[in-house]
């Protein structure tokens, strides 16, 4: 009881957080050069045992340098390669890929073998609280806060995000 009881007083400390970061993003910004490849190698290694446990590959492919808050940066990516890691079955496979670009700005692109989005959910994924029902039947752990997050990082550091998916892919 003590134990499911603090895993309880995480999850809704953590969803305390991210709305409190939901509502007042622009605290704290400090944005500075980053190398974006040396990053993500972070964060896929924080991630490597949840992908060796499922027997998932992980791979990155490019370089590129980003002007960007670190802290800001590296929870952005990991909401999304977390997604990834949790709608991807086991054996699946991620690749991110870092493109730069003529005009100094950089794509990241993270593409796995997951589940796949239903075209008329996309329009919905970055919405505070919204959960898919397939998303909420396969992870019931999350509450619809990090591609939200994602979002707000984004446009805090004048970028975007995109979302492509079709059912099973």
């Amino acid at each position: 009881v003590v134990e499911s009881s603090i895993e309880e007083y995480d999850r809704l400390s953590r969803m305390i957080s991210d709305i409190l970061f939901l509502a007042r993003p622009e605290q704290g910004i400090e944005k500075r050069p980053l190398n974006a490849r040396t990053e993500i190698e972070t964060l896929v290694e924080y991630f490597h045992n949840v992908a060796e446990e499922r027997q998932m590959t992980v791979t990155i492919k490019g370089h590129g340098d980003v002007f960007a808050d670190p802290r800001l940066f590296q929870r952005a990516i990991g909401n999304i390669i977390s997604n990834a890691l949790y709608y991807t079955p086991d054996e699946g496979s991620i690749v991110i890929t870092i493109l730069p670009h003529p005009d100094n700005s950089v794509s990241i692109t993270i593409q796995d073998t997951g589940m796949g989005i239903s075209p008329d959910e996309l329009p919905r994924v970055f919405d505070r609280f919204y959960r898919s029902a397939s998303a909420r039947q396969r992870h019931n752990q999350g509450c619809g806060l990090g591609l939200a997050i994602v979002f707000s990082i984004m446009e805090l550091h004048g970028g975007r995000v995109v979302v492509t998916s079709e059912p099973g892919q």
